[in-house]
């Protein structure tokens, strides 16, 4: 069963907040992770919710917040935010260029509510869809050569094919947007891929 996720309504979102060049909006917010609160900036391509989620207001209004998905996460991607979220607060989601999601699927099986749909093909998940900034990315740019986008990718050379120099291109028929591009990306200050989700914190 795949999560539903509209696609247009995607890249209408990514060009209204700016994903190609605008700098990630710094309105603070708390997250809670391991039992730790902390700081989290709201990054431009919106919330990234764990695999099979429903759409967002259903997604909400479902989810008990029994955080059983983050205790059976591989990788320990899901965090949660925190009290201060309003209507998020509680909720998990998952910040890649932290700790990206492996597809491993185990929290749409523990999922007790129902939102997050039980998935067992990764290639059913349709978390977002991964977006280059080629002036960013030094293999578009010109000032390097990498492929660690490429690499990481549980799809590769399906989701993400290279050209010259390890230059990245996303199909994004096939991305799944689990993060492990943005993960894996060279590029610190601001990560030459990213994972645009159309979910919008407000």
């Amino acid at each position: 069963m795949k999560a539903p996720f509209d696609r247009r309504s995607l890249f209408r979102g990514a060009l209204r907040l700016g994903l190609a060049g605008a700098s990630a909006a710094a309105v603070a917010g708390v997250l809670r992770q391991g039992g730790a609160a902390r700081p989290v900036e709201r990054a431009a391509p919106g919330i990234l919710r764990p695999p099979g989620a429903l759409d967002e207001q259903a997604f909400l209004a479902t989810c008990v917040r029994c955080q059983l998905c983050a205790q059976v996460c591989d990788t320990g991607c899901i965090e949660y935010c925190g009290p201060y979220e309003r209507r998020h607060a509680g909720s998990p989601h998952i910040v890649a260029e932290r700790v990206a999601c492996n597809l491993c699927l185990a929290c749409t099986q523990a999922c007790p509510s129902g939102a997050l749909a039980k998935l067992t093909e990764p290639t059913d998940v349709r978390m977002g869809v991964a977006v280059v900034d080629e002036r960013l990315c030094v293999s578009h740019n010109g000032t390097g050569a990498c492929g660690a986008c490429h690499t990481a990718c549980p799809l590769k050379n399906r989701a993400i094919t290279q050209g010259l120099r390890n230059a990245p291109t996303v199909h994004e028929e096939q991305c799944v947007g689990c993060g492990l591009c943005e993960e894996a990306c060279i590029v610190y200050d601001r990560k030459a891929i990213r994972v645009v989700s159309g979910r919008e914190w407000a």
